[in-house]
């Protein structure tokens, strides 16, 4: 069943001047009595009863009109944009969806970052960006080249903290320092940016997050935040930077142009290959992916370039906004400005991934025509303006008691009269409305063939899911009665294992360990026996060279006594012929 042929229900929101879809609810802002309204899209039949609502009061008004609505990923923190101040209000939620009645909820100011002053009149805001539930950036027109970077901490009765700025468009930190840099010279300052959107891309175990801006001029740049680093933000500033303006392949003319203050970017897909929808503002959008084939380098490859079907050549035909889809990463809607809107489906990311060559076609549906506005009551309406009479029958009567006599011609002319006015005006519109009534019911019949199919289509999707549920429970089952099998197989193993292990007792472990010891003992007496016998032997080496060097002294004493010895003995054999 295509979108054209939903049922589309008036959903009437008094005072409700923006609004903004979550996941199962619709929260609008009520002007009036400044308070927010919660409808739920589940009960969507009774949307427009006033028992339906769910009002949360604020515990301080807004001082100025809301112009957006912007809720967290997570749901828990609603964001009222004004035209110069960002609020924010806290919904106090339980398991994730709003309670019944009233409820009255903390608003807290976004303050100004320190290097814009509050005081100036000419400052508005631009862009508000959640990156995660507790972060976002700003965009002020008095700095509109700055991101700035905002935590809320909810340990601290919700504090709104600035952490840091970041430039786009400027010269990086890289740059700078870098010698082999190209010089760029120009004399135009940075643009404005005009629009903030964010993707994510999964790379290995992580999740990073890509913020792109687009600036008045039609540049784009990007910043890569690791999304673990922005949760376990610690006092440091991060280091990411804006890099750009992105090329953007292939280079033709429809690709750029000179006027982009009505362009618009939107982000989709959280895969390896991020889509974005850049328009310049006319009825063109292209499709691109990003491709990143080194560290800081981003290039934005197009795709697919859809031309919106030009409906009223004298207007002229400017997209106005783009939304995703949030159940749907490859699904966005598109409104122009003659009240037109398109479904949009990209069917071919998947075969991008896959690296296929032939690629599908983009898929548009036109959701709502400009002719086409939904009113209330229009075929009550359309019975009524047909049976509304120009004409009535007269009531006039003729008494008994009167004299005057009617002619047959009068007769004639007056019945004549008569059955042309009964016939024109009554019996003619009777039949209109006949008609009107037999096409009505041949189109509820239509339409009633229309859902029974879509019905009987989904039943069979239905059976097929039950089915197929039957059978992945079945495998299931079995895969579960096979790993429990095998558990028990190996708990087997093990006990047996466990059997034909020897038990040691306490005795032995003991003697274990007192021989362990004794080996200790044993290993430093050996050591020290080692010891004791290299003593032992330096000892004997000097003990014979200490004999050694006393032999050798004896004998030159034996040799000094002998040589005085034969001079005593010469010198008596002197003396004896003097006595």
């Amino acid at each position: 069943m295509s979108l054209s042929n939903l049922i589309r229900i008036p959903l009437v929101l008094p005072n409700v001047d923006v609004f903004t879809f979550g996941e199962s609810s619709l929260f609008g802002y009520d002007s009036l009595n400044h308070c927010l309204t919660v409808h739920s899209l589940i009960e969507g039949n009774h949307l427009n009863n006033d028992q339906s609502i769910n009002r949360l009061y604020l515990s301080s008004s807004p001082t100025s009109s809301i112009r957006q609505l912007i809720l967290n990923p997570d749901e828990t923190i609603v964001a009222l944009i004004s035209d110069k101040i960002a609020y924010l209000v806290y919904l106090l939620q339980s398991n994730n969806s709003p309670s019944k009645g009233s409820r009255l909820c903390p608003i807290n100011v976004v303050p100004f970052p320190p290097s814009i002053n509050s005081t100036q009149l000419n400052n508005s805001l631009i862009d508000f960006l959640w990156l995660s539930s507790i972060h976002f950036v700003i965009v002020y027109s008095i700095s509109s080249c700055d991101c700035h970077l905002y935590i809320v901490r909810p340990l601290k009765h919700n504090e709104i903290k600035y952490i840091q700025t970041f430039s786009v468009g400027s010269i990086s930190k890289k740059e700078k320092h870098s010698v082999t840099s190209n010089k760029r010279i120009s004399i135009h300052q940075s643009s404005s940016i005009i629009k903030l959107d964010l993707a994510k891309r999964k790379q290995e175990d992580f999740l990073l997050l890509l913020i792109f801006a687009i600036q008045a001029d039609g540049n784009i740049f990007i910043m890569e935040i690791d999304q673990n680093q922005l949760l376990n933000y610690s006092e440091k500033r991060l280091s990411s930077e804006f890099i750009g303006p992105i090329r953007m392949y292939p280079s033709t003319y429809d690709n750029y142009g000179s006027d982009y203050s009505h362009s618009n970017i939107l982000c989709l897909s959280c895969s390896q290959f991020p889509l974005v929808i850049f328009t310049n503002g006319k009825c063109q959008i292209n499709q691109c992916i990003v491709l990143n084939p080194s560290i800081n380098e981003y290039y934005l490859f197009t795709i697919d370039l859809v031309n919106l079907p030009k409906i009223d050549n004298n207007n002229p035909q400017i997209i106005k906004s783009m939304i995703n889809n949030k159940l749907n990463s490859n699904i966005y809607y598109i409104y122009d400005s003659l009240s037109n809107v398109y479904s949009i489906e990209i069917s071919w990311i998947n075969q991008i991934e896959q690296k296929q060559k032939q690629i599908q076609s983009t898929n548009i549906q036109h959701i709502i025509k400009s002719n086409n506005f939904i009113q209330q009551f229009e075929f009550l309406n359309r019975i009524r303006t047909i049976l509304t009479r120009d004409q009535s029958i007269p009531h006039l009567t003729i008494s008994s008691s009167s004299q005057q006599n009617i002619s047959n011609e009068e007769f004639q002319n007056n019945l004549i009269k008569f059955i042309r006015l009964f016939s024109e005006e009554y019996l003619d519109k009777q039949e209109k409305v006949r008609i009107e009534l037999e096409n009505k019911q041949r189109y509820l019949y239509d339409f009633q063939q229309t859902q029974l199919i879509a019905k009987q289509e989904l039943d069979m999707k239905f059976q097929e899911i039950q089915i197929t549920m039957q059978k992945l429970n079945q495998q299931y089952q079995q895969e579960y009665a096979r790993r429990k099998r095998l558990s028990s197989n190996v708990h087997d193993h093990l006990s047996i294992i466990e059997q034909c292990i020897p038990v040691v007792s306490d005795t032995e472990i003991l003697m274990q360990r007192q021989l362990e010891k004794y080996q200790v003992q044993i290993n430093s007496l050996h050591e020290k026996l080692l010891l004791l016998k290299k003593f032992i032997q330096q000892q004997q080496f000097f003990t014979n060279n200490q004999q050694q060097i006393d032999q050798k002294s004896m004998i030159d004493i034996h040799k000094f006594v002998e040589y005085f010895r034969d001079q005593i003995d010469t010198m008596k054999q002197k003396l004896q012929p003097i006595d």
